[in-house]
């Protein structure tokens, strides 16, 4: 099976976020798979967001074996490559090599599906965000690819807006069961945007100026919000920030509780798992596919914008060293759970790729549209 994962943002390790690490560490499992050959291809010309080649020094945290700057390609175990004047590049590059599957996810995933259908190649988009447009979803839909959600959140939402079923693959996340945090050490918050949280953890750390933290940036900040940052962060002597690192081991090395204080519903929440992995429990927001990701290795605040809650939460975890013994052994075992295993997700997700994606029938499909077309009427809203 020949998959082509197409994205218009340049893919992992030009971005580190985790919709791209995720895709990664399952390309790069498939791609060592028997008959099966993986490539990723992005925009050379992506105008929203910066992004630049990786430093040299990172090349082996990253995973990458060979660059080649001249051709905006690299080799990360399968091909990565930037393509020019990027959407008649990918039809070009469908009709090319002919994949069996083209995967997108994100922003762009739409006329990144919509031109492997224009080509009769089966599409498979990867939704790990929630605040997904609902007509693009449909029209993704529309085409008969596979739907494959990042958490059962995630699914409910595609079932409620698309009448489709979409396959729940929890997104790999890197695991370091050799990397403990420690007990003694930081509460930290990863990815310091508004979206995140950051408001709610400058105020918990400016209530609890006995606590150290540490604030890891993840989405690159530009130079206008890092400016605005350090001028919040000027009051607060209890804060540390750190610019985005490559290796994630030495942040949660020194991190004795994690928190994600999230706003905005999250697909699922890989840095809960990471942190897991290290024995490290987390406090999080009970928003999206997060609760999934925190299992009961953690706390769920449920009045997540509530600043006392979040107070009385991380007392209640730093100030009782059983309570906290207790959540730490937890999050190891929930994090070890076969479930996340990276290496049997990207089986399942082959598995996947092998069956015949879900087409409802047509009855199926027009009550479906029925019911979402009286549901857009006032007088009966309320009966549906």
């Amino acid at each position: 099976m020949r998959i082509l994962y197409a994205s218009e943002r340049p893919p992992y390790p030009f971005f580190l976020g985790g919709a791209a690490r995720a895709a990664h560490m399952l390309l790069v499992r498939m791609a060592a798979m028997p008959d099966m050959a993986c490539e990723a291809v992005g925009s050379r010309d992506y105008p929203v967001t910066p992004w630049r080649f990786p430093d040299t020094a990172d090349h082996r945290a990253l995973g990458i074996h060979s660059v080649d700057p001249a051709r905006c390609e690299l080799d990360c175990g399968y091909r990565v490559r930037l393509l020019p004047n990027f959407y008649p590049s990918l039809a070009a590059e469908i009709e090319r090599t002919r994949p069996d599957l083209v995967w997108s996810q994100l922003e762009g995933a739409l006329p990144v599906l919509r031109t492997a259908h224009r080509h009769r190649v089966t599409g498979l988009c990867y939704v790990h965000d929630a605040e997904f447009d609902p007509n693009e979803m449909r029209e993704i839909a529309s085409f008969d690819c596979h739907l494959v959600a990042s958490s059962r959140f995630l699914a409910g939402k595609i079932l409620q807006v698309t009448g489709h079923h979409a396959e729940v693959l929890y997104p790999p996340a890197e695991l370091f069961f050799d990397t403990p945090g420690d007990p003694n050490g930081v509460v930290t918050m990863i990815n310091p945007h508004p979206v995140k949280g950051l408001d709610t953890f400058i105020e918990i750390a400016r209530r609890l100026p006995a606590v150290n933290f540490l604030l890891q940036e993840s989405w690159k900040l530009d130079a206008a919000a890092l400016a605005n940052l350090r001028e919040r962060l000027a009051a607060l002597p209890n804060v540390r920030f750190a610019h985005r690192v490559s290796d994630m081991r030495g942040v949660y090395r020194q991190t004795r509780l994690l928190i994600v204080p999230s706003r905005w519903e999250e697909g699922f929440g890989m840095v809960a798992l990471e942190a897991a992995s290290c024995g490290i429990p987390v406090i999080a927001s009970r928003r999206g596919g997060l609760p999934e990701a925190v299992g009961d290795g953690g706390l769920l605040v449920d009045d997540y914008q509530n600043v006392d809650a979040w107070v009385t939460a991380i007392e209640s975890v730093l100030g009782d060293t059983a309570h906290y013994r207790d959540l730490s052994q937890r999050a190891r075992r929930h994090a070890a759970s076969d479930t996340f295993n990276p290496d049997a997700l990207a089986h399942r997700l082959q598995g996947i790729l092998q069956r015949v994606p879900d087409r409802p029938g047509w009855l199926t499909r027009r009550a479906f549209e029925a019911r979402r077309r009286v549901r857009d009427w006032p007088l009966l809203r309320r009966f549906v």
